[in-house]
Formats: structure tokens, C-alpha cells, sequence
């Protein structure tokens, strides 16, 4: 374990926020900044959405009510053990981090007291994100096949990070391949002819995966696309520049839309965030006998 790694560990345990593990500490308080303020719309606007989208009953919003009070339990739970944590094994900490600074042998003690407490707060932390996911299934369960057609699975959640992951962050298949003829309209056409063949193919893994039997379609259809958009003049490149990622989204049958409304994170969002509460009384409304 390096001296890093150890550092690392310990800012894990003291100062990762509670918005980490899917809980917004955000709220309304009287003469807060604007810029606070802002940050709790925000949220509660993303909340507001998925409930409004599934209409959720009356009954549904009693159920999530419940599943949020629990989620925040274990998370207040999460952020005792990490103050306790603390107290309990502070000398243990400071004696390795000083030992791996200086360079020095660690006391086994120590370093054992230390991953024994690391340990013991990860698995409380996967403890925290499994039961976000047990509570956003239940309520999952608990929607009508209406609703449930809006929600997207926890699969396609799964695939969907999967694949913007090996987009190397974009959001959209289109947005990628645009981003790589950015570079490639930059090259001489014999640096092009050169590169582009190895260009379409890394395109095509990221989009479908390097096991995937479409890859050599994929491959050639990509470098269809690059063929045909490094031939346009300037002008008409900078002006389709902008749709250029839809248009290549569709050519490539990823067309916008096709994505539930309500996504996975919208799920665990509604059962673990600290705004759950005030997201749904705005949306029930006044009590009746309460001035509107």
C-alpha cells in the first residue's frame, strides 16, 4: 500500500460527501446564497420530472416516501461510522501516513487498525448503494406496466454508462464520431488514407464493443461516414457542424429519443436524495384546509 493509496483511503473516510452516495445534503435555509438556492431547484426540478412523467399516485408517493427514509437512515448511519471511525483509530492513521511520508518501516498495529477500519467503512458504503438499488427496485415493482414501459432498466442503465465509458465520455454515439473528424479534417490526404482505417475501427469498438459480431459492419459503415464528411469544403463542414452528431446518430441507428424518459438514476435519485420529502409535497399540494 502505498503512501498515496493510504492518503487516499483516509480522505475517503473523512471528507467524501455525502452527495456521493446518491444523498443532495442540499436544502432551503433562510438567508442562504443565491447560488445555493440555485443548486436546490436544481434538484428539486430532478425530482419533479420523473414524478410528473409516471404520475405517480398517491399510494406510489406514500411508498417513496418510506423508501427514501429509509435510504437516508443508512446514509446517516454511513456519516456516524465515518466520525467514529475517526475518533477511534485517529492515531493509527496519523502514525502510518507519518511513517509512509518519512519513508519509515509502518508499525503493523497500526496499518492493521487502519485497513481493519477502511474495510469496515467500504463495506458500509456497498451496504448504502445496494440498498439504493433494493429501494429503487421495490418502487419499480410497484408501478403499473404503463409506468414501468416509462422507466428504463437497470440493463439498459448498465449498458448505457458501459458505452459512454468506451465513448471516452460523450453522450452520444454522434457526438463521438464528430469529435474524431474534428481531428481527422485536419490531416494531409495522404495522412488521412494512412490513418483512417484503423480510425474506423477503434470508432466501431467503442460504439459496439470489441466482441461484438456487428464490429467489422460497424467498422465499415463508420468509415463510410469519415470517407464521405472529410470530403466536404470548410464552409459546408462548419455548417453542419452542429448537427453533425444527430445526423450521424441516425445514419448509424442510435437516433435521439429512443431512451426511456424516466432513467435508472432518476430511480435511485427519487428514494435517496434529502429533497424526496419536499419534492413530494409540492407535488400532492396544500393539505385540505391549507391556504393555497
Amino acid at each position: 500500500m502505498t503512501r498515496w493509496w493510504t492518503l487516499a483511503l483516509l480522505a475517503a473516510l473523512i471528507v467524501v460527501p455525502a452527495a456521493a452516495q446518491g444523498v443532495n445534503p442540499e436544502s432551503y435555509q433562510a438567508g442562504v446564497a443565491d447560488a445555493d438556492t440555485a443548486a436546490t431547484l436544481y434538484q428539486d426540478v430532478l425530482l419533479l420530472i420523473p414524478m410528473r412523467a409516471l404520475a405517480l399516485t398517491d399510494e406510489q408517493l406514500t411508498l417513496v416516501s418510506g423508501l427514501n427514509a429509509e435510504v437516508l437512515a443508512r446514509a446517516a448511519a454511513l456519516e456516524e461510522l465515518r466520525g467514529s471511525l475517526w475518533v477511534e483509530h485517529q492515531g493509527s492513521f496519523e502514525a502510518v501516513i507519518d511513517a509512509r511520508i518519512r519513508g519509515a518501516r509502518v508499525d503493523a498495529r497500526a496499518q492493521r487498525a487502519l485497513d481493519n477500519a477502511i474495510a469496515r467503512f467500504s463495506q458500509a458504503r456497498t451496504s448504502l448503494a445496494d440498498a439504493r438499488v433494493q429501494a429503487a427496485g421495490r418502487l419499480l415493482a410497484a408501478l403499473s406496466e404503463e409506468q414501468q414501459a416509462l422507466v428504463q432498466s437497470p440493463d439498459a442503465a448498465a449498458a448505457r454508462q458501459a458505452l459512454v465509458q468506451r465513448l471516452g465520455g460523450h453522450e452520444s454515439v454522434g457526438a463521438f464520431v464528430a469529435a474524431g473528424l474534428d481531428g481527422l479534417r485536419d490531416l494531409m490526404p495522404e495522412e488521412y488514407q494512412m490513418v483512417v482505417p484503423s480510425e474506423a475501427e477503434r470508432m466501431a469498438e467503442a460504439i459496439v464493443g470489441p466482441d461484438s459480431p456487428n464490429l467489422l459492419a460497424m467498422a465499415a459503415e463508420v468509415l463510410s461516414i469519415l470517407d464521405e464528411v472529410s470530403t466536404w469544403p470548410p464552409p459546408r463542414y462548419q455548417e453542419q457542424r452542429q448537427s453533425l452528431p444527430a445526423q450521424i446518430n441516425a445514419r448509424l441507428g442510435f437516433e435521439a429519443g429512443a431512451e426511456a424518459p424516466v432513467s435508472w438514476e432518476d430511480m435511485l435519485r427519487l428514494v435517496s436524495s434529502e429533497r424526496t420529502a419536499a419534492a413530494i409535497a409540492l407535488v400532492r399540494g396544500p393539505a385540505e384546509g391549507e391556504a393555497r
